[in-house]
Formats: structure tokens, C-alpha cells, sequence
């Protein structure tokens, strides 16, 4: 077979796979870069010509295929494998006969090479295997957002890398920055699946109780020229004034952890935001709920505390299944709920109603001098019920603050400290991203809380345009769509769909790959509630296959149970 031949039937066989940008890379791409030995075995052997003038041989020129079976005896865990690398692919060949992995990509650097190689070894068993991709020359950002698309932890189970260790010693300046990548998807995709894990069956039984109420009509709110937001951080006592002599047009959005605050100052917020699913949030609403104002609430709410309201408004949030509602219930409106906080989500429906101008008080991302909310909050008279006089008031806000056991104490050069945890960090950072995205005008008010960094400030003259040179055409109304169909009538049809599932196979990854695009829709609604499952399984989980169908059978459940009610 000439060389040519053999390229055509490489590309061909990646041409099956979802590694079409790879695939043009290559095949446009000029071959150089490397030669071929034999091994003593026969097998051939990728040598790399460095720019140093070394000649960097990929595998053993021994026993290339025995070496890679040691290696493979090593990865028995099923998972999202990683290869950084691929050479002549002894290694990733035994591991996939080996059949740990449920889904894959191989990054690869270097187009010339790429096609060299392709032109010289017969890689076609692992370029045609559709649980990998191959990815060549990518940049870091866009690594990070396939393996975020391709790695889900309760289906795919956990991520596994896997080096050619010659390969990434050959490119280690760019192999560290695949690296990086792999560890940034990881770590958000980490993130997301144990917040999956602790409320994914409350998120999906809150939606489904949701959605009766949800279907009612609800009157448009209108865009806003200005907005303040007000969270419930101890800085919001020095803010009260402030916020009690607001000008008329400064429109008031609550965060429902501040409510309680503002009430007992005499202060009604002209919309308040509530995106908890836990029924602590009933808390907030102890004093009641002023019935002339909007309350946005997540469809994911506890259906305790949407009822509560007068006027409740309903959005879409990142939820797999409030995106699947959207699309065949009725359209709700989406809010930014990523930064993980309901501070980051009423600055999001600021945005969405046009605010040219948001500021921010009370959300100080920390603990100054160790408090943790501001006074008139939930959770004082919350412990007050709870003191006695082994455990007084003061004791119960120690426990609360001192049960993390990773604060961060910060402290300031005139001696002013406050304490720091890994979330709250992470809720600053995320709220500093979104002002700088924002056409908005975005600013927080820092009190006594964590400080902004230079690059996060007010300023928008970099960034041409902003939302008071565009004016109220590109801000949005609040509105809820028309429903497509009756609460009853979606619940049932849902109930229908997931009765007729098919019955899983094993590896559960490819038998998602061989779904129809509406049967992965429904799937992926259930995902969530997976990621619970499999949490409960801690000492002795079952397999992947049996998870999902536990999963289908209790979503079923819930379904039944709010048709019945």
C-alpha cells in the first residue's frame, strides 16, 4: 500500500468520528516532522525529528505492543479517557481493547506531523472508534469547552489522562497547556456534578410540582433604566439609608436572602429574586411577601415558597430539563444563574430588563469580623429559636461560620479582617466576569467585603457601545409564552416518553450516541437526578446502566405523583 493509500484510508476512517477540524488540519497541512524504525518485534515505531536534532523514538524499540499491554493493565477504571498523544497508538489500542473507556479524545499537536504520520502507520482500528475524537492543534479555550461538552461524569463516569510519555516530552510547552485545559474542564465539570449530586432529585421534583403553577398568565414587566440590587451581606446595614431614599427611578431588586432586612427598615423592593431549591428559603418569607411586586422565582424552587407569592414569574435556568420545558411547554424567559448565587442572578435579570446602570450593595463575598448575613436577616431570629443557655446565639453564629474548615483569613493593613471560603471567591470572580460581558454598567458597592480587582472596574470606554448609548430598543420584557400545551398535557406526554425509553446497554456512552436527537433530550433531563443516585451509591456503586434506570423509573415517580395530585 503506497503512502497516499494509506492517508486516504486514515482520513476515511476519522472521517466516522466527530473530529472534523482535525481532519482538515491534516489533510491541508504539508508532511514532515518524523521518520520510522523498526522494532526488534517488527512492529513500526514513529520517530520524531527535534529541532535540537534528536531523534526521539515514541514507542520501544523493543516490544512496542508488550509494552503497551503493561500499560493498559494499569487502567482498569471505566471512564473519559484523555490521551495526550498518539504515535503509533500501541497504548490507546490495548486500553480500548480493554474497553474502560466509555468516551475519549486524543490531542495531538502539530499538522505536519500529523499527516506524516498518518501516512506512514495504520491507525485506522482507533481513528474509526466513535467513542474518541481526535483534536490537533487546539487552542486551550476551546479544549476546555469540548471536554465540557463531551465529559459527563454520570454517564461518561470519571476522567482519566493517559500520556505518550515520549510524545509530551518531545512538546512539553504545549502538552503543559492541554494539560491545563484537561484540568479546567475537570475541575468545572467536578463543580457542577456534586452540586448535581446534592440537589438533582429537589431540583427535578420542585420543576414537576412547579408546573401548574408556572402555566398561569402572568403580565409583562417592563425594561428599567436603572438598577439596584441589594444582598444580604452585613455591609447591606451600612446601605439601608441609602436604599430607603432611592429616587423613583432606581428600580429596587431584592435578593430574598435580604428581604426580611429590608422589610423590617420600612423598605419594599420593587422585585425580588428567589433561586434556592432547599425549603430554607421559606425562612425569607416569614414576614410575608409584599403581594404588589414581582417575585422571580427559578422553576426549581420548592413549590412552598412559589406559592407564597402573589405575582410570581417564572424563569429558565441552566437545568436540562427547565431547557426542555422551554421548548415544549411554554418559553420562559433565561437568566444567568452559572455565578451560583441569587446576588449573580438578580444582576442577570437587571441585565435582561435593559438596567443601563446596576449597582450592588451588600454582597461582600466574605465574612467581615466573622459575620455572616446582615441584621434582620433569616438567620437571626432562625438561631434565636434555637439558642439556649448551653449554646447561646453567639455560639450558634460561631458553629455556623467555623464549619468550614478551610476559611481564609484576610486581613488589611489598618487590621480589619474578614474570612474567605473557596465558594465565595468563586461567586466574586464569576459576578467580575459578567461585568465585564455586560453592556451594562455594573458596580458593587464594597463596604466592609472582599475588594474588586482594577481589571473588574466600572469602566466601559474599552468596550465601545454600552447599554445607555443603545438604549431600552435591545432591553427585554419579561414575559412568559403562550403554553403549547396544558400543565396535565405535558406531564403526561413526558410521562409517555419515559416510559418508552429504550432499555440501556452497556457502555451506557455509546448507547447514548446511537439515541434519536428528541430520546437524548429526555435523557439529558434526567442527568441530574443520575448524578444524585449515584451519590447515594458512595460505598458500592452500581453499574452506570443501572443507575440511569433507577434513575427513569424514580423520575417516573415523581411524574406520577403530581398527575395524581
Amino acid at each position: 500500500m503506497t503512502k497516499d493509500e494509506l492517508f486516504e484510508r486514515n482520513m476515511l476512517a476519522l472521517s466516522s468520528t466527530q473530529s472534523i477540524e482535525a481532519s482538515i488540519l491534516i489533510r491541508n497541512a504539508q508532511p514532515g516532522g518524523m521518520k520510522t524504525e523498526w522494532a526488534k518485534d517488527g512492529s513500526i515505531v514513529p520517530v520524531l525529528e527535534a529541532k535540537d536534532g534528536r531523534s526521539i523514538a515514541l514507542h520501544s524499540r523493543y516490544n512496542p505492543q508488550e509494552q503497551a499491554k503493561k500499560l493498559a493493565s494499569t487502567y482498569g477504571q471505566q471512564g473519559f479517557y484523555v490521551f495526550l498523544g498518539l504515535g503509533g497508538g500501541y497504548e490507546i489500542l490495548s486500553i480500548l481493547q480493554r474497553s474502560p473507556v466509555s468516551r475519549g479524545i486524543i490531542i495531538e499537536y502539530d499538522a505536519a506531523y500529523m499527516r506524516e504520520l498518518l501516512s506512514t502507520v495504520d491507525l485506522t482500528p482507533i481513528l474509526a472508534d466513535r467513542r474518541l475524537s481526535l483534536c490537533v492543534d487546539m487552542e486551550e479555550t476551546a479544549l476546555v469547552n469540548l471536554i465540557a461538552q463531551r465529559f459527563v461524569p454520570a454517564v461518561t463516569g470519571n476522567l482519566v489522562t493517559v500520556p505518550l510519555r515520549a510524545r509530551v516530552d518531545a512538546d512539553p510547552e504545549r502538552f503543559t497547556q492541554a494539560v491545563t485545559a484537561v484540568r479546567k474542564a475537570m475541575a468545572a465539570a467536578s463543580d457542577d456534578y456534586s452540586v448535581q449530586a446534592y440537589f438533582g432529585k429537589r431540583w427535578f421534583a420542585n420543576i414537576i410540582h412547579n408546573l401548574e403553577h408556572a402555566s398561569r398568565p402572568t403580565p409583562p414587566v417592563m425594561p428599567i433604566r436603572e438598577a439596584i440590587i441589594s444582598a444580604a451581606g452585613p455591609s447591606l446595614d451600612d446601605a439601608l439609608d441609602t436604599l430607603k431614599n432611592r429616587s423613583r427611578q432606581q428600580y429596587l431588586i431584592a435578593t430574598d436572602t435580604s428581604l426580611r432586612a429590608l422589610l423590617s427598615y420600612g423598605i419594599q423592593p420593587d422585585a425580588l429574586v428567589s433561586i434556592d431549591c432547599q425549603h430554607i428559603s421559606y425562612y425569607h418569607f416569614m414576614d410575608g411577601c409584599p403581594p404588589d411586586i414581582p417575585v422571580f422565582f427559578d422553576l426549581a424552587s420548592p413549590p412552598t415558597v412559589t406559592r407564597l407569592a402573589k405575582k410570581p414569574y417564572f424563569f429558565s435556568s441552566g437545568h436540562p430539563l427547565a431547557r426542555y420545558l422551554s421548548s415544549q411547554f411554554r418559553a420562559f424567559p433565561s437568566l444567568d444563574t452559572s455565578g451560583g448565587n441569587v446576588t449573580h442572578a438578580a444582576v442577570s435579570l437587571a441585565v435582561f430588563l435593559g438596567a443601563s446602570r446596576i449597582t450592588v450593595y451588600g454582597a461582600d463575598f466574605s465574612y467581615p469580623l466573622g459575620s455572616s448575613y446582615a441584621r434582620g436577616t433569616y438567620i437571626y431570629p432562625y438561631f434565636d429559636r434555637r439558642q439556649n443557655r448551653l449554646r447561646p446565639q453567639e455560639a450558634l453564629f460561631s458553629e455556623f461560620l467555623y464549619r468550614n474548615q478551610q476559611l481564609i483569613r484576610q486581613e488589611d493593613s489598618d487590621g480589619f479582617f474578614r474570612y474567605l471560603t473557596k465558594p465565595l471567591i468563586a461567586y466574586h470572580e464569576r459576578l467580575s466576569e459578567l461585568r465585564l460581558s455586560s453592556l451594562s454598567s455594573i458596580s458593587r458597592v464594597q463596604g466592609r467585603g472582599l475588594a474588586d480587582e482594577a481589571c473588574t472596574g466600572v469602566a466601559r470606554a474599552d468596550r465601545g457601545t454600552t447599554r445607555s448609548d443603545i438604549g431600552l430598543a435591545a432591553a427585554s420584557v419579561f414575559s412568559s409564552g403562550p403554553l403549547f400545551k396544558s400543565a396535565r398535557g405535558f406531564l403526561e406526554d413526558y410521562l409517555d416518553e419515559l416510559q418508552g425509553m429504550k432499555r440501556i446497554s452497556a457502555p451506557a456512552s455509546s448507547f447514548m450516541d446511537t439515541l434519536t436527537h428528541k430520546e437524548k433530550d429526555i435523557w439529558t433531563t434526567l442527568l441530574p437526578v443520575a448524578a444524585a443516585i449515584q451519590r447515594e451509591y458512595r460505598d458500592k456503586p452500581p453499574t452506570t446502566e443501572q443507575v440511569l434506570e433507577e434513575t427513569r423509573l424514580w423520575c417516573m415517580g415523581i411524574v406520577r405523583s403530581e398527575l395524581d395530585a
